[in-house]
């Protein structure tokens, strides 16, 4: 027999994994808490009552973000690759496919402006990230910037529904040579 905190807590996770997608749709909204009960088949009141608010509910989100970047480097670390950098590239590519990742930070960073509380996390987030990836390859700032740079472009036109199946190179040549505005 379980106990309730071990069935709060995979709840909490399931909650989790689905407002990662709500957010990044609907952004902090009442809709997107909405959408998570929808799927998880429970009320609102009840998911508001596994965080404690809205805003607890999207912190918990931003831990799970940043949990899934930090996976994907260390990862990229254990499996000792002669360019760690470039298998973290390729890890963090495959990990914002779906869209879900970047729409959620997108949003996360958005909220940010208006919350000091989701701003500091958001901070945090990219601090913590940067301290792994400069530690476990002895970046500088230069290095770690130029990658990131790359990252939040992948982001960007992940998000924008640009084709990223022939890498970012290709995708930012398909818009300088066909993304004109006139």
């Amino acid at each position: 027999m379980e106990d309730g905190r071990e069935t709060s807590s995979r709840r909490r996770a399931q909650a989790v994994a689905a407002g990662l997608a709500a957010f990044a749709d609907h952004g902090l909204t009442t809709r997107a808490v909405h959408k998570v009960a929808e799927q998880m088949g429970v009320s609102q009141t009840y998911v508001f009552r596994l965080f404690g608010s809205k805003q607890a509910f999207f912190l918990a989100c931003i831990d799970e973000l940043e949990a899934r970047i930090l996976g994907v480097f260390v990862r990229a670390v254990e499996e000792g690759a002669d360019s760690t950098l470039e298998e973290m590239g390729v890890g963090f590519r495959a990990l914002v496919s779906d869209g879900t990742i970047s729409g959620f930070w997108f949003q996360a960073c958005a909220a940010a402006r208006a919350d000091d509380a989701i701003a500091h996390r958001c901070r945090e987030v990219i601090s913590n990230v940067l301290h792994l990836v400069q530690s476990t390859t002895s970046a500088g700032a230069s290095e770690l910037a130029a990658f990131f740079g790359r990252g939040a472009l992948v982001m960007m036109l992940q998000t924008l529904g640009v084709d990223m199946s022939a890498g970012s190179q290709a995708a930012v040549a398909s818009l300088v040579d066909d993304g004109r505005v006139s």
